[in-house]
């Protein structure tokens, strides 16, 4: 239950992204792989702003 109650909000925006990237994919590749590359430039600043660290 530590676990989930730590990493939630993690857990959760990684979860939505892979909805809306899967959705996207659904209505054209190319679409979906630009989609896809944003999702990983922004995780790529967000990690980079707060990095992941032991809680």
């Amino acid at each position: 239950m530590k676990f989930t109650t730590n990493y939630i909000e993690d857990i959760l925006i990684i979860s939505g992204l892979t909805i809306i990237v899967t959705a996207t994919f659904l209505l054209s590749t190319i679409a979906g792989l630009y989609c896809l590359g944003c999702v990983f430039l922004a995780l790529g600043i967000y990690f980079t702003v707060c990095p992941i660290r032991k809680r």
